[in-house]
């Protein structure tokens, strides 16, 4: 072989080397990129079922959420992830997993310092995080938490729809470099999906709640067509309303015929019967301005008015009840959640609104004709059963004076006052008010007497005695009447009292020195719950001391400016004339509250019994 030759042999030799090493290479590197793109072409596949499934959903938001991370989990780690919702300034976390153990839901408030959730709020653009360490001084905004093991990176993706930022989802690793930008664009994806997958659950959900809020009001209109009692309408519109709208607290308030503002009906029992002015509080504020009131949150508007037995309330809506322009009361919807009476709900409650107060009327309208043929023998036949049953004497006792007052308003009431002869030269006090009026509240005063009368014979003490009336009257009365009363055992030989309260006005006891206190104590009126314990009260009666019992009818009397006689000015009275007998005392605290009234006339029956100790 030549040299030439050898050369040639050479360089063929070398460039078939070189050559099968560029196809060795050529072939590993498009067996690599096969492989992306086999894994891209996965991922891909993934994402498309992801969203695919999100949108093809018809699931309530709790379980969008639920799907929304488990679609997740086949496109990107989710050990750490964290899905929330906004509300209002609140970020209500929906989802939360750390190192692959769910966590519990939990929210927070966003109005102070918002972190990268409220950035994400605010400007709706997704935020990557390759290492926390480095980049902290540069992010747009700085995280909330506090860990001991916080995270080295993270994405940030917010979930928007066409109108704004609904969420956020998170996801987070305890190594720096994590995350790429596929894996945010791929989140993004998701999230935005998932967004409009929420908005139409929450849009259908809407579209139930109207109607069934439209059902509502037409299951109102068919359930008080054929009912003309306003004490059966009031409960069965109460009723229907909490039950299809699931509302904390329900109150029907309606305009008197002294144009004060009362709790008709609602759905505590312990609201029913209180008054408000016009003007107060947002019920008043709506009857006075013939208009819808709706307060997202009670407490930063200074017209709610916190009533202890509503105590979680946190927003509110008012809406009046009309006939005409006529506004003869007000519809009250209490929740014990934030911004619960959005603009969706505004029309169909107003509808509700209206079909009450034309049931009202209706009502109204059918007692009056009943009324004017049946009023005056009611009151005749009322009047004559109170004062049939009224003491006949006063307790005489050495040392003491005793007296009761009473006086029955234009419409008969359920006062009374009583004086029980018991044994060991002792005596039981009784004082009571029906909460009601005419026959029912006599017929019901006349019961309630007599079981307390009976009760006392058996020598209970005043708790006890209380507690066993109120076993016979939701035992005896089939009725939804109930009464206050306040039962004391006056033992004049050890100058002592002893007292329980069933949820009526707290006696006033004035010290001859003019020192008057209230008598506060803890009791539920007489047929409201099954089970009564009355608190039990001792007093020791000095010389010169004086004990009140009375009625609201003397506190609640107005005068012709709409202003209440009230506790502060009764223990003013009292405390002036102390230095009287008792039956001189009862008569100068009536004159007191007739002063104070002029010519208004009194809309309630006004009822008191003074005990003194003279010697």
């Amino acid at each position: 072989m030549t040299e030439s030759t050898a050369i040639a042999a050479t360089v063929a030799f070398i460039f078939l080397a070189v050559a099968a090493v560029v196809v060795v290479i050529c072939m590993r590197r498009w067996g690599e990129t096969r492989r992306q793109l086999k894994a891209r072409m996965a991922e891909l596949q993934a994402l498309s079922d992801a969203v695919s499934a999100i949108a093809a959903a018809s699931l309530d938001e709790d379980e969008l959420c639920r799907l929304v991370y488990e679609r997740a989990a086949q496109v990107v780690d989710v050990s750490n992830f964290q899905l929330g919702l906004f509300d209002g300034n609140r970020y209500v976390i929906k989802l939360r997993y750390s190192r692959g153990v769910e966590q519990p839901n939990s929210q927070f408030d966003l109005s102070e310092a918002g972190g990268i959730v409220g950035w994400l709020r605010d400007h709706g653009r997704p935020l990557i995080v390759h290492d926390f360490q480095v980049e902290m001084d540069r992010l747009p905004a700085r995280p909330r938490y506090v860990s001991a093991n916080p995270p080295r990176s993270a994405v940030f993706v917010p979930m928007v729809t066409r109108d704004a930022v609904i969420g956020t989802v998170a996801i987070q690793s305890e190594r720096p470099n994590a995350y790429t930008d596929s894996h945010l664009r791929m989140l993004s994806i998701i999230a935005n999906q998932a967004a409009a997958a929420i908005q139409n659950a929450r849009a259908l959900q809407r579209e139930r709640t109207r109607a069934r809020q439209m059902e509502l009001v037409s299951e109102v209109a068919r359930s008080t067509a054929s009912l003309f009692d306003l004490q059966s309408l009031l409960p069965r519109l109460i009723q229907s309303i909490q039950s299809a709208f699931g509302y904390y607290f329900v109150g029907i308030f309606l305009v008197d015929e002294l144009g004060q503002i009362v709790c008709s009906a609602a759905s505590h029992p312990d609201v029913i019967g209180k008054r408000r002015r016009m003007g107060e509080g947002l019920v008043g504020v709506c009857i006075a301005e013939g208009r819808t009131i709706v307060v997202d949150e009670t407490s930063r508007d200074e017209r709610f008015m916190f009533a202890p037995e509503m105590p979680a309330t946190q927003s509110e809506a008012a809406l009046p009840l009309k006939i005409g322009e006529r506004i003869i009361g007000a519809l009250d919807l209490q929740s014990d959640r934030v911004c619960a009476f959005g603009p969706d709900e505004a029309h169909y409650l107003e509808v509700l609104a209206q079909q009450v107060a034309v049931a009202i009327e209706d009502a109204r309208l059918y007692e009056q004709s009943v009324e004017r043929q049946q009023l005056e023998q009611e009151l005749n036949f009322a009047r004559e059963i109170q004062t049939s049953f009224l003491p006949k004497d006063r307790p005489r006792v050495e040392g003491w004076s005793v007296a009761g007052e009473w006086r029955a308003a234009r419409q008969v009431g359920g006062d009374f006052y009583d004086f029980i002869a018991l044994p060991e030269a002792s005596w039981g006090l009784v004082i009571a008010d029906v909460a009601d009026k005419g026959v029912p509240a006599a017929l019901f005063m006349a019961l309630s007497r007599t079981l307390m009368r009976a009760v006392a014979f058996s020598g209970r003490m005043p708790g006890e005695a209380l507690a066993r009336v109120n076993e016979l009257v939701q035992a005896d009365s089939a009725s939804d009447l109930f009464v206050t009363m306040i039962y004391a055992i006056w033992n004049p030989r050890a100058a002592s009292v002893a007292f329980a309260n069933a949820g009526h006005n707290p006696p006033l006891l004035c010290r001859s020195s003019g020192e008057v206190s209230i008598l506060r104590s803890h009791g539920i009126a007489l047929g409201v719950v099954d089970r009564l314990s009355p608190e039990l009260v001792w007093l020791d009666l000095q010389v010169g001391d004086v004990l009140l019992l009375y009625t609201d009818g003397l506190t609640d009397a107005l005068n012709e400016l709409g202003e209440e006689f009230g506790l502060t000015r009764l223990q003013a009275a009292l405390a002036k004339v102390r230095y009287l007998d008792a039956e001189h005392i009862a008569a100068a605290l009536m004159n007191a509250v007739d002063d104070f009234i002029g010519d208004e006339s009194p809309f309630d029956d006004q009822t008191l019994v003074v005990l003194k100790r003279e010697a």
